[in-house]
């Protein structure tokens, strides 16, 4: 007769968890928050695996290291490590909070170039940035309202490929130069312009680190693509429409 795991009993779980002491998170009031998601990941997923398609694991493997490659490279992500400051991954998402405001310029910096460096990979994000507080117990474990109000913008407001930036972090930043160069409003909403470094030069707050070469001709490609996949897909479609009016409208 084959081995069966026995039942388990409310005891017996009890008996296996450690005791939380909500005394082991750290309240940190002003946090900055970036969610940013790939772009219909799950779709793409999905579709694969019901074509049996191999699903193209590589060119999200090599956009998620050059994201960590940038931001190990981020002079200020050494000065913060101590103060609040981190980036990670969880599945498809990406996240970066600080509570400098100085520390959020440079990683929106960050963030325009590497954006450009996906889009050539035809690896598209949308997300949001929020104000708000964080409990953190260690640096990938945390909760707090900023958390939340940045999911919010990313799943609900951002129906673009662009990163949404709530009203409390706007008015926060205003008097960083560099903030308002890569940061635009419309319709009442602020978001990073997505092709603010196309064809230009760039200053980061990265040392002794060569960053990568943008593509601007797959960037076109690969959103010229998406938008006749999506045709008849009028959710779809208008994402990859905004880019290309974006484009023309820098172009001009």
């Amino acid at each position: 007769m084959a081995y069966q795991n026995p039942e388990p009993t409310l005891d017996s779980v009890n008996e296996k968890l450690p005791e939380e002491n909500s005394g082991d998170y750290t309240k940190i009031d002003k946090v900055y928050f970036a969610f940013i998601d790939v772009l219909g990941f799950k779709k793409t997923f999905d579709d694969m695996r019901i074509s049996k398609e191999e699903f193209e694991a590589e060119k999200y493997r090599d956009v998620f290291n050059y994201f960590f490659e940038l931001m190990n490279a981020a002079k200020f992500m050494e000065r913060g490590s101590d103060s609040g400051c981190y980036a990670g991954q969880t599945s498809d998402s990406l996240y970066f909070y600080t509570d400098r405001s100085d520390f959020l310029v440079q990683f929106m910096k960050i963030f325009a170039h590497f954006n450009l460096y996906a889009m050539s990979k035809d690896v598209f994000f949308r997300g949001g940035i929020a104000k708000g507080n964080l409990y953190k117990k260690l640096n990938y474990q945390f909760y707090g309202n900023s958390v939340i109000y940045a999911y919010l913008l990313e799943s609900v407001i951002s129906r673009n490929p662009i990163i949404v930036i709530d009203e409390n972090t706007n008015s926060d930043m205003k008097n960083y130069n560099e903030y308002m160069e890569i940061v635009e409003e419309k319709n009442g909403r602020y978001y990073i312009k997505p092709f603010v470094f196309l064809n230009r030069e760039i200053a980061l707050d990265t040392d002794r680190f060569i960053r990568r070469e943008i593509d601007s001709e797959a960037i076109i490609k690969n959103i010229e693509k998406n938008k006749c996949l999506f045709e008849y897909d009028a959710k779809n479609y208008e994402k990859y429409k905004f880019l290309l009016d974006e484009l023309k409208r820098i172009n001009q």
